[in-house]
């Protein structure tokens, strides 16, 4: 039976919360760089990422609504301690890494459009948080409004770059001339491969399986705990993703086309450059747009980290913390990098480095369990969907080690 379109909204929710990791500020400054460096010769490369972000997303759906379980609690059911530890270690320090990028991220935007000091853009970004968190622990009175909390502030963040791309006006012949796998130099291979490297991110890999969860149960109580059931859930789950993902797609692409519009040639490659500039060839609502854009990818980004920090210590080590706790412990070493005078782009490029790290420990345990009959049953990867993702996790996972070695030791 066909989903009416009223069942397909009320599905609407997890995808978009996941999506919120593809347009991190973790992610702008690539975008921004290759479009300014590059114009729109590596559009190709974000819709190729987004095409391999949506199979890795899909799959961790299906883990969640086939077990009702999550990678982390698999890998503390299924695997040693002296595998465990290791594992649960590596995923708290990308969580670190993740919430690092989100408040400062959230903190150059507030600081650009304020006209404030990068401290007290730090300030703002952390109380913000602590006032999302607050929609957090409306969980207990029904999920779905954090879910629309994420969808309002992805809403922002798409407008946003509907109007830079309204002010840019790239022609059909540009976005096309972007779609044609070419690599213009040695450079634009450094940055095509850390746009592909840099896409998939830990922690959406971890949270997707737990979010999907509400509505698992609540279709068991109602409809009985059967394959017909989940198979509708997963059919549907899917289209969320799929639907979500593209969002993050257009907003990936159109920072790029407008840096390119807008940046090429300049050399600009922060987020403040790119901002004040924005606003010298397009006007100040341009740069206001952006910056904007940037608040609200920070904001709901640092949410969603706060929630994928809970699965994970959860997950791996059967341990509930407290979220207020979680959020005003993971906030210290943001606030001191900034107290500290580090260049905040810097700072960026060096989380994306931590997230690189990460990247195996989570991807092959989920291609493992996805393929195991035991756990799956008929849920089970097919073999081509094993090969295909297996090949697409494996050019991650090469990619990521590659920037990771190239920024340490490069």
């Amino acid at each position: 039976m066909r989903p009416s379109l009223r069942e397909l909204l009320s599905y609407l929710g997890p995808g978009f919360i996941i999506s919120v990791a593809y347009m991190d500020p973790g992610n702008w400054a690539t975008n921004i760089s290759g479009g300014a460096k590059f114009g729109p010769a590596l559009l190709w490369v974000i819709v190729l990422a987004s095409v391999m972000a949506m199979g890795i997303q899909v799959l961790a759906a299906k883990l969640g609504i086939a077990t009702g379980k999550g990678v982390a609690q698999l890998c503390r059911e299924r695997f040693s301690g002296p595998v465990v530890v290791p594992l649960w270690a590596a995923a708290e320090l990308a969580m670190v890494a993740t919430d690092m990028a989100e408040i400062i991220g959230a903190a150059i935007g507030f600081s650009l459009v304020f006209s404030l000091p990068l401290w007290a853009g730090a300030v703002l970004a952390a109380v913000s948080s602590f006032a999302l968190l607050g929609v957090r622990t409306a969980h207990k009175r029904g999920f779905r409004w954090v879910e629309l909390t994420i969808m309002s502030l992805v809403g922002v963040i798409a407008l946003a770059f509907v109007f830079e791309m309204a002010l840019a006006r790239p022609t059909a012949s540009t976005v096309a001339s972007g779609l044609v796998p070419t690599v213009p130099n040695a450079s634009a291979l450094y940055v095509a491969i850390g746009i592909l490297g840099a896409t998939v991110m830990p922690h959406s890999v971890y949270l997707h399986p737990y979010i999907v969860q509400d509505r698992r149960d609540r279709l068991i109580e109602s409809d009985g705990d059967t394959e017909a059931v989940h198979r509708r859930h997963f059919r549907l789950e899917r289209l969320d993703t799929v639907v979500a993902l593209f969002g993050a797609m257009f907003v990936n692409a159109a920072m790029l086309i407008v840096a390119a519009a807008a940046l090429q040639g300049t050399g600009i490659e922060t987020l403040e450059e790119a901002y004040v500039t924005l606003s010298g060839v397009f006007g100040a609502n341009a740069s206001l747009a952006f910056g904007v854009a940037l608040i609200a990818a920070g904001l709901s980004s640092s949410l969603v980290a706060t929630m994928a920090g809970q699965t994970v210590m959860d997950g791996f080590l059967d341990l509930d913390i407290n979220v207020w706790l979680r959020r005003s412990v993971t906030l210290v070493p943001s606030l001191l990098i900034v107290a500290a005078g580090f260049d905040p782009t810097s700072v960026l490029v060096a989380s994306q480095v931590a997230l690189s790290f990460e990247l195996p420990f989570v991807l092959i345990p989920l291609l493992w369990f996805t393929h195991e009959a035991s756990l799956m049953g008929n849920f089970r990867n097919r073999a081509t969907t094993t090969g295909v993702l297996g090949v697409a996790i494996a050019v991650i996972v090469a990619l990521n080690g590659w920037l990771l070695y190239s920024t340490l030791l490069g």
